[in-house]
């Protein structure tokens, strides 16, 4: 649920802005549900299985300049697999497309992460690239790699759950402070609002998050930020197996030149890195 939120946030301060009327958010009600669901979740991480996975997210970010209310809308599309081991999402390849309101949609790209590394490339990356390279390398700058932060982990699940309330069969909906969302008191203020579905085996078949922050003390950088995330599920327990690509195919991005840089962030790599 957590991709691309930091990659969005600086799409969207690089890119024109246009004025929009603000949005209402609605509450939904909360009551202890059953924890069957985390269970299964459970069952499927395990080596050599994973899941398919079609993910939206959105940031609309809304400020003031000279008086004027002004907004920034940002989107990102992906599809792909999930590979999992013990426990946790270990691998992942994906088709990505990004797109702002006002410039319209980049060429899309597939990443496959694995690690703290990032592989990127499509046709016109491929192309820009020196003879025989035709992959992008990146590595995380901390510990995690944000592209195998994809779906709900059994605790990010447990804690919806448990201030859920069940609207309908196999469906819950809930609210919780930005803070207890993300277990950080720094996380500033603001509400998130969820909804989960399941199928009779009680899988996941998608979430719905929508986040709104509002700046710390006297900031100005903006009014507020809705970030939307829509997941979707199938597939699980679906063999697989996610290689990187080979050593000789591929080019770390530091090594690349300000021509090529250039060029490849234009054939589609993301200029904030894939991370």
């Amino acid at each position: 649920m957590k991709l691309f939120l930091a990659g969005l946030v600086a799409t969207a301060a690089a890119v024109c802005a246009v004025a929009v009327p603000a949005q209402a958010t609605s509450v939904a009600s909360v009551q202890a549900a059953p924890a069957d669901p985390v269970k299964a979740l459970k069952a499927q991480l395990i080596s050599g299985k994973g899941v398919k996975i079609t993910e939206s997210n959105g940031i609309t970010l809304d400020f003031t300049s000279d008086d004027q209310a002004m907004q920034v809308q940002v989107t990102t599309q992906t599809v792909g697999t999930l590979a999992f081991d013990k426990g946790n999402v270990a691998a992942a390849d994906l088709r990505v497309r990004m797109s702002s309101r006002q410039k319209g949609s980049n060429p899309p790209y597939r990443v496959i992460a694995q690690g703290r590394n990032a592989y990127v490339t499509n046709a016109g990356i491929a192309k820009a690239l020196p003879s025989g390279r035709s992959w992008i390398q990146s590595k995380a700058d901390g510990p995690e790699n944000a592209l195998l932060n994809m779906g709900a982990t059994p605790a990010e699940l447990q804690f919806m759950l448990d201030n859920a309330s069940e609207v309908a069969t196999g469906q819950y909906q809930g609210t919780a402070t930005l803070a207890k969302f993300r277990h950080d008191k720094s996380a500033g203020e603001g509400n998130v609002e969820f909804s989960l579905y399941f199928d009779e085996h009680n899988l996941l078949t998608r979430t719905v998050v929508d986040t709104t922050a509002y700046p710390d003390g006297d900031s100005t950088a903006y009014d507020q930020m809705a970030f939307h995330t829509d997941t979707k599920y199938s597939d699980w327990g679906i063999k697989v197996k996610i290689a990187t690509p080979a050593a000789s195919k591929v080019i770390r991005e530091k090594k690349l030149n300000a021509k090529t840089r250039k060029t490849v962030i234009k054939a589609g790599y993301p200029e904030s890195g894939p991370f």
